[in-house]
């Protein structure tokens, strides 16, 4: 990084889990790598000027947007569920996944019209969950859980759930069937406001490199 660059230190907000292995290949192809030792959560990149914060994915917005970090890496429904206030800079086009309704295949819900008004949903997912079904206006009751969804109708909690499915071999593992997609979600580059005004330099010059050796 060139000396134009008015910060001494960047912080890069970066998601546990699904996503960690899409993130680190990304900044990686813009010259940025690092490694993960057990249970640091601030960690020193090949770039003096930038670190990581690793955060859980529903975290990762709230360091963006109260500046606590520049940047970040998040999915799509994330940002979809939660409505921070941060720019979305890029689509980067790894960690593909639908958010979508299922149900127990040995009960009678085949469709997402077989789901009766007032059933229970369980889901992570209220806003969008609430959103899509108020738009096909069916009533019904938001049992929200912040653990494995998948047994939540195997235990009669709800009758059916909300959830995001890559290959869909949980639901399977689970003795569920996806009854409807809702939407279509992949990692977001999600950018400060305040940030990007002042470090714009920097920040263009990430997501540049980001966008010419996308996945």
């Amino acid at each position: 990084m060139n000396s134009l660059h008015l910060k001494k230190k960047y912080r890069i907000a970066l998601p546990k889990g699904a996503l960690i292995e899409g993130s680190k290949i990304a900044l990686a192809k813009a010259g940025i790598e690092f490694e993960m030792p057990d249970k640091k959560l601030i960690l020193q990149t090949t770039d003096p000027n930038v670190e990581i914060l690793l955060v859980r994915q529903h975290d990762v917005p709230i360091y963006v947007e109260n500046g606590a970090a520049d940047l970040g890496i998040v999915g799509s429904d994330m940002l979809q569920e939660k409505l921070p206030d941060v720019l979305i800079l890029a689509d980067l086009a790894f960690g593909q996944c639908d958010l979508v309704v299922a149900a127990p295949k040995d009960s009678e819900i085949k469709t997402v019209a077989d789901i009766a008004d007032y059933s229970r949903i369980a889901t992570k997912f209220p806003h969008l969950t609430r959103q899509f079904f108020r738009g096909i206006g069916s009533p019904v009751e938001i049992i929200e859980l912040y653990g494995s969804i998948e047994i939540a109708p195997i235990t009669g909690l709800s009758e059916a759930i909300v959830d995001l499915v890559a290959t869909g071999k949980t639901l399977r593992e689970n003795g569920l069937i996806q009854l409807e997609k809702i939407s279509s979600h992949s990692a977001r580059l999600i950018a400060n406001r305040v940030s990007w005004q002042i470090n714009h330099e920097w920040t263009v010059e990430i997501l540049n490199k980001l966008q010419e050796n996308l996945f």
